[in-house]
């Protein structure tokens, strides 16, 4: 525990200004960062000031990471999941990016990402002089592209060899090996689990090894008495905890825990601070640390509190829309006090002792957090409003056809919605599909229609089974099935590139003409340019 939280920067005004290096490594659970498993970066939280219990405000890649960038959470910066439309630019904002003020205040500013997922596209690369990331992943492309750890040191140790050492630096370096598909430790060959004992929770473990190697690959770099490195995760995983395989469908510690630690000049050496935290505050403390003005946000600067508000109580929130903006289930969040953790799934309400059932599988019985159940109903309050609103298509390395649905709905109206955690085998259902789809597997594919027919069936305003279903039986050979499939699937909500393209392509290879010209004459607009010049060429519209 800090020993007086009262801390503040002794850094004369004379002295030059730290150096930053950010290492966010995805999909890292709390638990995860061990003596064993990663001693480099065990050896970090032993050598800096570790934050016991930081959270993230939401467990998905982008939105998290945006959270962690600027000192907001997701209801402020608007961003929800992996889908979400970009960032404004910066001049259309309320709120700047970490990088835009370092690079104000005369930083260099370079980030190094690994996934497509925080593509230039989504916005955060505004303020970076350099942001190396790999090539756009391709629709369509069933393969996730990303670059390992190995590949991002190297990127790394380039520019910091070719940097202007006369100047401060803010780097962003995020490595993405601990995220699914885990691959073997044994150097990077990318092979499928051999015997029984390679488990995908093994698998997961190794992963973290090759971040921890990277990490300490990075870090040799760096000198330590001039720069503050900052540690974290985006997110954890729940490696089959309640039901969830990876993550982003629900709000347990699994996926929210994050490690957290922070090393450098006027930060305390070997210190634990067990007060509940989240990656928001991560932005107000490196503003203190580098004497970059304050702004407003979330988050509060871990090392700079007054003494009589360390004991104040905070509890933390998170959400996850993912699920209800995919299909319409539950939304999901939790509020969290370090002990306590409240978790609310729409109609799954359970409150956890965390030091006694520490997995969240025990709910307490007859209990109430007052002050947490406050906490949560402050944070939906903020955005209340009805299910309604457009669907949009986009495409990302985690899928396609997204509902566009952000305001949270009051307690009463989504205790109505499914319970996401009963839904999750037809998640399972709908990712094998996918990968047999992808994996041109016709024979195997035909064992699965029926649980894919039978979710269609029972989940009656869902579309995504629809337009999987119409995919599966285009490869079937079965047009029909496929067009009358697609067409539910826009019934059901989908007015999306996607569905009109697969049903227009359908209805041409049944030799449907005339339908697939009104289908066009009526719905061609939705289509994307470069599909709606190539249809109008092959109906003579």
């Amino acid at each position: 525990m800090l020993a007086a939280a009262a801390f503040f920067s002794l850094r004369g005004s004379s002295a030059p200004p730290p150096g930053v290096l950010l290492v966010t490594i995805d999909t890292l659970r709390r638990d995860a960062v061990t003596a064993g498993d990663m001693p480099y970066l065990h050896g970090l939280m032993e050598r800096g000031t570790r934050f016991l219990h930081a959270r993230t405000p939401i467990p998905l890649t982008l939105p998290a990471h945006v959270s962690l960038l600027t000192g907001l959470l997701p209801p402020r910066h608007g961003i929800r999941d992996n889908a979400s439309p970009p960032l404004p630019p910066a001049d259309k904002r309320p709120y700047t990016l970490l990088a835009e003020e370092f690079r104000e205040a005369g930083y260099a500013t370079a980030a190094f990402v690994a996934a497509a997922v925080l593509s230039p596209r989504y916005g955060l690369d505004s303020g970076f002089q350099r942001y190396d990331r790999p090539a756009e992943q391709q629709r369509g492309d069933p393969v996730f592209r990303y670059l390992n750890a190995k590949e991002q040191v190297t990127r790394f140790d380039t520019w910091w060899r070719a940097r202007r050492t006369d100047k401060p630096f803010f780097a962003w370096v995020h490595l993405f090996d601990p995220h699914d598909p885990y691959l073997p430790y044994e150097g990077d060959a990318r092979r499928a689990a051999t015997g029984p004992q390679d488990s995908a929770e093994m698998r997961y473990r190794g992963e973290a090894r090759r971040a921890d190697a990277a990490l300490e690959a990075i870090c040799s770099r760096i000198d330590f008495a001039n720069t503050i490195v900052v540690v974290c995760s985006d997110h954890g995983e729940s490696l089959g905890e309640h039901g969830e395989v990876t993550h982003g469908y629900l709000c347990y510690g699994a996926t929210l825990d994050v490690p957290l630690v922070l090393v450098g000049p006027d930060v305390p050496a070997g210190e634990i601070d067990a007060r509940p935290c989240s990656l928001v505050d991560v932005a107000p403390t490196l503003r203190t640390l580098c004497d970059l003005p304050p702004r407003q946000g979330d988050g509060i600067d871990l090392l700079g509190l007054a003494l009589p508000e360390l004991e104040a109580y905070r509890a933390v929130v998170s959400e996850s829309l993912y699920a209800y903006r995919l299909y319409g289930w539950a939304q999901q969040t939790a509020a969290y006090d370090g002990h306590v953790s409240l978790v609310d799934g729409g109609p799954r309400f359970e409150l956890f002792e965390l030091s006694r059932d520490p997995g969240e599988e025990r709910p307490l019985e007859g209990a109430r957090a007052t002050q947490l159940d406050k906490a949560l109903l402050g944070y939906r309050a903020a955005s209340v409003g009805g299910a309604g609103g457009a669907l949009v298509g986009v495409q990302t390395p985690y899928g396609s056809a997204r509902m566009q649905r952000t305001a949270f709905l009051p307690p009463a109206e989504n205790r109505k919605l499914r319970d996401v955690r009963e839904a999750l085998p037809d998640v399972a259902v709908l990712n094998e599909v996918r990968r047999l789809i992808a994996a041109r597997r016709p024979g195997l594919l035909m064992q699965h229609l029926p649980n894919l027919e039978l979710f269609a069936a029972e989940d009656a305003s869902n579309p995504a089974p629809c337009l999987e279903l119409a995919r599966a039986y285009r490869m079937l050979g079965d047009l029909k099935q496929a067009a009358e499939a697609a067409r539910m699937a826009y019934e059901r909500g989908y007015d999306v590139p996607d569905v009109h393209k697969l049903l227009l392509v359908v209805l041409i290879q049944a030799k449907r003409m005339e339908d697939a010209r009104a289908w066009f004459t009526k719905h061609g607009h939705r289509l994307t340019p470069e599909d709606r010049a190539q249809f109008a060429e092959t109906l003579g519209n």
